[in-house]
């Protein structure tokens, strides 16, 4: 049986290892010493930004995306400015459009104040003649108490009766003083000319002492308050 011989570890001084060349390399890349002693890991410096880069390796890519941002920008100056004097246009016409509707309302507005101030008027107008008729109205009625009061002031009376006609006289003045404030007053009748506006002729006489158609008689005395006629005179008339 062959022997095999076990040697030892190699003792020759020559041999020891002492590591490969790629093994010292890669050490020397991991780990450069720095002037103050510490150590700076290699792989752990930035980058630079490729983005320079990328500029200085294309510089007609930039200029050509300049010069397309300046043509779009001169596009849209020249269509702003080819669109201006028709926007331009179109607010004159919106602006006459609004000055026309404007001076519509304010003619409008002018002709509903006048149909307004009309309508006061005309209501003012009406209110006041309804409240003069129902005035002449009122005192119209009073009238046929004058004239009995009258007639009983005229009636011949015993002395000792007198009395009683002072009361009379005194309820007929209160009542002649009512009219009088009420712009009540009596139509001169009685020598004067005729007027068929203000008296009503019922009879008719020849006299040569009086003038023709002169009043010669009144039966029944009128009264008007203002331009209303509250009732006409009734008269006698001669000639």
């Amino acid at each position: 049986m062959a022997k095999v011989n076990v040697d030892g570890p190699d003792k020759d001084p020559e041999k020891k290892t002492t590591g490969s060349p790629a093994d010292e390399n890669l050490n020397t890349e991991t780990a450069v010493g720095n002037n103050d002693g510490t150590s700076e890991n290699v792989n752990d410096k930035e980058e630079p930004e490729e983005t320079a880069a990328v500029d200085s390796e294309h510089p007609d890519k930039a200029e050509e995306t300049g010069k397309h941002k300046g043509s779009d920008q001169s596009f849209f100056s020249k269509k702003r400015q080819k669109d201006q004097p028709k926007r331009e246009k179109e607010l004159e016409t919106e602006l006459e459009n609004l000055k026309s509707e404007l001076s519509d309302e304010k003619s409008r507005y002018f002709r509903l104040l006048a149909d307004f101030d009309n309508f006061k008027k005309r209501t003012a107008k009406d209110n006041e003649k309804r409240y003069l008729d129902a005035k002449a109205d009122t005192l119209k009625k009073i009238l046929p108490v004058i004239d009995n009061f009258e007639r009983a002031l005229k009636t011949e009376v015993p002395e000792e009766a007198k009395q009683y006609t002072a009361g009379y006289e005194m309820i007929y003045g209160i009542l002649m003083k009512i009219l009088e404030e009420n712009g009540v007053e009596e139509i001169k009748a009685l020598g004067e000319t005729f007027d068929p506006q203000l008296h009503n002729a019922v009879m008719h006489v020849e006299d040569d002492q009086l003038g023709p158609n002169v009043i010669a008689e009144v039966f029944e005395k009128g009264y008007r308050m203002g331009d209303r006629i509250l009732r006409y005179s009734i008269v006698k008339v001669a000639n």
